[in-house]
């Protein structure tokens, strides 16, 4: 790589950590180019050089910030542990992460509150992956509990599917979020539900 290739891939990072600092703190919808640009000490005719778009700039954005949650999570499902403590420490996980008061990158990513943002074609198809990822992650985790007889095994792979679906909808629906806000305790409560159903923990250990 010459001299001019090395500076223009350093403008290109100085450009990236500048727009995902904003993003962070005040979301993607309310940065302009005008602010990256004033930030990372370039003219916005450089940014669109570079990347074409505020759109573009967000999209990488969200990737490499729900990958890095993805991430997480999988450290949080990889220890040797039992089932339900596995399970107790992904709820809990989210819980901590729904309670922040300021999110990481990578939480505000996935868990917006942008229509805008969750509407666009791109940062759909990665929401869809990150999901999937995540199901994958919990189908494991499942496997693990019927292996330890502690879930139930006549259920289908595919019923355990759909409902893992439907709960990551819950906290990642941007409907949803001002309740989370509202109640400290929601998420906590809906990770009881998941694990211990309508019964409650005492019948079901």
């Amino acid at each position: 790589m010459d001299g001019f290739a090395r500076r223009k891939e350093q403008s290109k990072e100085e450009i990236r950590k500048a727009a995902w600092e904003l993003f962070s703190q005040f979301g993607v919808e309310r940065v302009s180019m005008a602010d990256i640009a004033r930030k990372a000490g370039v003219s916005q005719a450089t940014i669109y050089n570079n990347f074409g778009s505020k759109e573009a700039l967000a999209r990488e954005f969200v990737s490499r910030s729900i990958e890095q949650l993805v991430q997480r999570v999988q450290d949080v499902l990889a220890p040797e542990q039992p089932y339900w403590d596995k399970l107790a420490a992904f709820i809990q996980f989210l819980a901590g992460v729904m309670a922040q008061e300021q999110p990481s990158p990578a939480d505000s990513a996935i868990f917006t509150r942008s229509f805008d943002l969750l509407n666009d074609p791109e940062i759909q198809k990665i929401h869809t992956a990150a999901q999937e990822k995540m199901i994958q992650l919990l189908m494991g985790l499942i496997q693990e509990g019927k292996q330890q007889g502690q879930v139930e095994a006549e259920l289908t792979d595919e019923a355990y599917g759909v409902y893992f679906k439907v709960f990551m909808g819950i906290f990642t629906d941007p409907a949803l979020q001002p309740g989370f806000a509202r109640n400290p305790r929601l998420m906590g409560d809906l990770g009881r539900l998941m694990i211990y159903g309508l019964s409650g923990e005492k019948r079901q250990r």
